[in-house]
């Protein structure tokens, strides 16, 4: 099984349109969501405005990568160049899904270890902060396969307890 990190593009569009029932959209992330009316061109057009800091409304710079694995759309990873005051206390540098029909196969694990190579060599960034549920016991064993160390569990602001992880890069 090969898993790619993969600028959102036409190539796997019709595969990522058909995987929109298995994906849980937590917030939008502009970029990285499609509003399911706009052209495949603005969704590639936004998602490169976000990777070069362009047109980001208020956010921080973000890489939205597709993951592929063995040429079908299977995910999403989001990683943000820096952290604002929010992303320090909820979301972290790092955020990903893998829609529900492939958890559970290590493509989670495979495309964090690529993610967080592109934050090292690309963002030339030293360390990394991810978080995820309390209960979330996948991405939980994904970050520590990784290299993750907690830091603290904490309320975060939907009113449940998260994980914070730091990854020294």
């Amino acid at each position: 099984m090969k898993v790619n990190l993969i600028m959102p593009c036409k190539k796997y569009w019709s595969s990522y349109k058909e995987s929109l029932p298995e994906i849980v959209w937590e917030g939008d992330v502009k970029g990285n969501n499609w509003d399911g009316e706009s052209a495949p061109e603005q969704y590639f057009s936004d998602a490169e405005d976000m990777r070069a800091g362009k047109n980001l409304d208020g956010l921080v710079p973000c890489t939205n990568f597709w993951i592929i694995v063995d040429e079908e759309y299977c995910g999403r990873m989001s990683i943000r160049h820096e952290l604002n005051d929010w992303l320090r206390n909820y979301g972290g540098h790092i955020g990903y899904e893998v829609k529900t029909s492939m958890r559970r196969k290590g493509i989670a694990s495979k495309a964090l270890e690529q993610a967080i190579n592109y934050c090292r060599n690309e963002l030339n960034l030293n360390e990394v902060l991810l978080t995820c549920a309390d209960d979330n016991l996948g991405s939980i064993k994904t970050i520590h396969k990784n290299g993750g160390i907690l830091i603290e569990k904490k309320d975060d602001q939907a009113g449940r307890i998260s994980r914070y992880y730091q990854i020294i890069l």
